[in-house]
C-alpha cells in the first residue's frame, strides 16, 4: 500500500496523462472494495494509518467512479480527537478573518487567484475582516486569530519533512517577525474558530509519530481549538483553487462542510477532470 501511494501522488503531477488510474484503481480495490457491501452511509470518517495519511481518498477510482463521486469524507489523524470535538464553538457570530497574497518581496510569488479568491469570499461574508498584501502579516495571526469564527488563509506554504513542526506559511513580515507562520507557532495560539481554511500548498501533510498521528499544521489548529480544518496534500493549482473556494464557501451558509467541500470539488471537476486540480483538499475535524 505504501508502494502505491507513492506512484499514486507521482501520477498525479502529470496533468497531462491519466496514468494515475491504474494506482487509483488499484488503492480502491485494497482499501474500499472489500467494505462496498458494508457501508450504509455515503458519510465516511477516515481515521489513516502510515502512509495512507497522504492519500487523497476522493480520487480513488473504482474503473466507472471516484470516491467522491459517492461520498462526503472527513479525515481525523486520530481517532482520540473526537473526544476534544465534542465541545467546539460553532462560527463566532461568524465574524471571519480572510488573509491573502501576502507581500513576500518579490512579484514571482505573487498569488493573483488568491487575491481573487480572497474578495470573492469576503463578498459572502459581510462580517469579513479582509487583510492582503502588506497588511497579511504573520504577527496578525499571532495577536487577533482568537478572534475569529473562522480563518481563511490563502498564501504559499512549504512542508518541512525533516522538522514538521518548522513548516511554515510564508505571510507579509512586520511588526518584529519574518512572516513565518510556522506550524510549532501553533501551540501557543488559543482559537474559537469553528473553521480554518488553509488556500495553500502541503499544508495536510506531517510526519508521523511512532503513535501514528502526524505532526503538522493540522494538528497545531486542533490542538489550538480550531473544530475543523481544510488543507491541502500538495502544491495546489492558484486558478482551479479558486474555483473550488468560492464554490466551498457559496455553499457552506447550506450545508455541513463535508457536503459543501464535496459539492465544490465536484463542481471543479467537472471543468478540471484531472485530480492533481480537485483531490488535494480535505477536510478534518467536525463535518458539521
Amino acid at each position: 500500500v505504501e508502494s502505491a501511494v507513492g506512484e499514486f501522488r507521482k501520477a498525479l503531477s502529470d496533468t497531462a496523462s491519466a496514468a494515475y488510474r491504474n494506482q487509483a484503481g488499484v488503492l480502491y480495490r485494497k482499501l474500499f472494495q472489500p467494505l462496498s457491501g458494508f457501508l450504509k452511509t455515503n458519510r465516511l470518517t477516515i481515521v489513516p494509518h502510515g502512509s495512507l495519511h497522504y492519500l487523497p481518498f476522493g480520487a480513488l477510482y473504482s474503473g466507472k467512479d471516484y470516491l467522491v463521486d459517492r461520498a462526503r469524507l472527513r479525515m481525523l489523524p486520530a481517532a482520540t480527537v473526537l473526544k476534544f470535538l465534542e465541545n467546539r464553538p460553532g462560527p463566532n457570530g461568524l465574524r471571519m478573518l480572510i488573509m491573502a497574497n501576502p507581500n513576500l518581496g518579490d512579484s514571482r510569488y505573487d498569488l493573483k487567484y488568491a487575491q481573487a479568491e480572497a474578495l470573492a469570499i469576503s463578498r459572502l461574508t459581510p462580517k469579513a475582516t479582509l487583510l492582503l498584501g502588506d497588511d497579511a502579516k504573520a504577527s496578525v495571526m499571532m495577536i487577533r486569530a482568537g478572534q475569529f469564527g473562522r480563518i481563511h488563509l490563502a498564501a504559499h506554504g512549504v512542508f518541512d519533512p525533516e522538522d514538521p513542526l518548522s513548516s511554515a506559511l510564508l505571510l507579509s513580515k512586520g511588526d518584529g517577525d519574518l512572516g513565518l507562520l510556522k506550524a510549532a507557532s501553533l501551540y501557543n495560539l488559543s482559537l474559537a474558530a469553528d473553521l480554518v481554511t488553509l488556500s495553500a500548498c502541503e499544508t495536510a501533510l506531517g510526519k508521523i509519530t511512532q503513535g501514528d498521528d502526524v505532526v503538522g499544521f493540522t494538528r497545531g489548529f486542533l490542538y489550538a481549538g480550531a473544530s475543523s480544518i481544510i488543507a491541502s496534500l500538495w502544491k495546489v493549482d492558484d486558478r482551479a483553487t479558486m474555483d473550488l473556494m468560492v464554490a466551498f464557501y457559496s455553499r457552506l451558509s447550506t450545508m455541513p462542510k463535508d457536503e459543501a467541500l464535496r459539492a465544490a470539488q465536484l463542481d471543479v471537476k467537472a471543468r478540471y477532470p484531472h485530480p492533481y486540480y480537485w483531490a488535494s483538499f480535505q477536510l478534518t475535524g467536525n463535518a458539521n
